[in-house]
């Protein structure tokens, strides 16, 4: 019982926050899906950081370090902060082009036409709802570590409902300004769990001693297994999250371009050393072989609670449920901005402001329904990956190349996404989705997202030469992003 109330505190106190900063502001649909031009660097910086970051930091980072080392994690760290350097060109480009835009999608429909929109439309959609979904169940697996007895759906559904509450009042608003006090906490909360590990432990030079002596090849910077996951999960990182509507909103919102920049540059520099310290408890296992079991997913939860005190697993909830309401109020605001600029029409701004409150709720349905089945979504979020992988190139130039043309977009994409399959894995990793027996490939996420970017930069390249030399259309004329 007290594990559950102490759950509903934390909840409901991010949830009083965000009501109350944004009672009485939402006058209309725009206030609710972008502030434009209304949000200083400071407050950007940290909504920034903690729309990237989610309780899959616990996790994911630790399991990378444990399986693939060193060299791995620090790929994954590149990878985290690689979106927020790409947004540092092509936020102040889309800005440019559309000054009064709202969606990522709203910029492919004008600029590709309406194939192009629906089907990048479906990748922003799909990712999103996976990861919604992957928040969902870490929280729900983190405190089931701590408090064994606690149902699954009981703790997703008091996290999720009043997530949604007050993203589902407060919109775009209430989520940027709840991520700002989010980030006060899950900043100083990891980095104390951190250093008391560290000392509890002997200190860093007693770590690093062990690990050399227990599993020295993590170690290796040389390590040709971890710099292929490195490759590959920066790939899928920057690739994913340029499709991630939560990022584009705040782009739209951040009070001018400079201020865009310099709140960039920084989250990017904050961003790394964060999924450097969180994946450190991967390596802190390796050297602690009585403490970890041999889980590597929950080895951080493992040694914590080894060498510290109970009491830290209420830190433990704090930072889970932080981590989890930061990431979750800007997937459900993101996703409901862009089915609502789909379906409704946004002159009618009473309506359509209820009908964005209904589509945020009505997405935490089958997001518990999923989370509290403890399905792995590792595989989906691959298959996402893959997928913005192959249309990144494409869609992106489309800012800057006026020879870029919507059935270019589609017909790049896909080729990249059919050859890249020839390796990408089958779900139990039993072999390739596309066996070409001449070839004989064996499943690799890192050939499979090289393959699927490169052939698509290529394709994208060729079709713009051949079209430059035989088409008799105009050239795309940017000012009709502007309309």
């Amino acid at each position: 019982m007290g594990v559950i109330v102490l759950i509903l505190g934390i909840s409901a106190g991010f949830g009083v926050l965000g009501y109350w900063y944004s009672r009485n502001s939402i006058g209309n649909v725009q206030e609710y899906i972008v502030v434009r031009n209304s949000i200083g660097s400071g407050l950007s910086i940290a909504t920034f950081v903690a729309t990237g970051i989610g309780a899959w930091i616990l996790f994911a980072p630790t399991e990378t370090a444990i399986n693939f080392g060193l060299v791995a994690l620090i790929g994954y760290a590149i990878g985290g902060a690689s979106p927020l350097i790409a947004f540092w060109f092509l936020g102040p480009r889309l800005r440019y082009l559309m000054p009064n835009g709202n969606t990522l999608a709203e910029y492919v429909s004008k600029r590709f036409g309406g194939k192009a929109k629906v089907l990048i439309l479906a990748v922003m959609v799909f990712y999103m709802f996976v990861f919604l979904t992957a928040e969902l169940t870490a929280v729900g697996q983190t405190v089931r570590l701590i408090a064994p007895d606690i149902s699954m759906i009981l703790i997703v559904s008091i996290v999720g409902l009043v997530t949604t509450a007050y993203t589902s009042y407060g919109g775009l608003r209430a989520s940027i300004f709840t991520d700002g006090i989010q980030f006060l906490i899950i900043l100083p909360l990891l980095i104390v769990l951190f250093l008391a590990t560290v000392y509890a432990l002997g200190g860093p030079s007693d770590i690093i001693n062990e690990v050399r002596v227990n599993a020295p090849d993590k170690l290796d910077l040389g390590n040709t297994t971890g710099i292929a996951t490195a490759v590959s999960l920066i790939i899928a990182v920057l690739a994913a999250n340029l499709f991630h509507q939560g990022y584009w909103q705040r782009i739209f919102s951040a009070v001018d371009d400079e201020s865009l920049k310099k709140s960039l540059t920084i989250s990017s520099i904050i961003v790394i050393p964060i999924v450097l310290i969180a994946g450190s408890f991967g390596l802190i296992a390796l050297s602690d072989t009585e403490a970890f079991a041999g889980i590597p997913a929950i080895a951080m939860f493992e040694i914590v609670g080894s060498e510290l005190p109970d009491l830290v697993g209420i830190l433990i909830i704090l930072l889970v449920i932080a981590l989890v309401m930061s990431s979750m109020d800007t997937l459900l605001n993101g996703i409901a901005s862009l089915l609502i600029y789909e379906i409704s029409d946004m002159s009618r701004s009473a309506q359509v402001l209820t009908t964005s409150r209904t589509i945020t709720f009505l997405l935490l349905i089958p997001a518990i329904i999923i989370a509290s089945r403890e399905f792995s979504v590792l595989y989906m979020f691959f298959i996402a990956d893959l997928v913005a992988a192959g249309f990144i190139y494409p869609v992106f130039r489309g800012m800057y190349s006026k020879l870029t043309k919507g059935w270019m977009v589609i017909s790049s994409g896909f080729l990249g996404i059919l050859v890249s399959l020839i390796f990408f894995p089958k779900s139990d990793w039993s072999g390739v989705v596309l066996q070409v027996s001449s070839l004989n490939t064996s499943p690799s996420l890192m050939n499979s997202f090289l393959s699927c970017l490169l052939i698509s930069v290529c394709t994208i390249l060729v079709l713009e030469y051949i079209g430059k030399r035989y088409s008799t259309s105009a050239d795309y004329d940017f000012e009709d992003l502007r309309e």
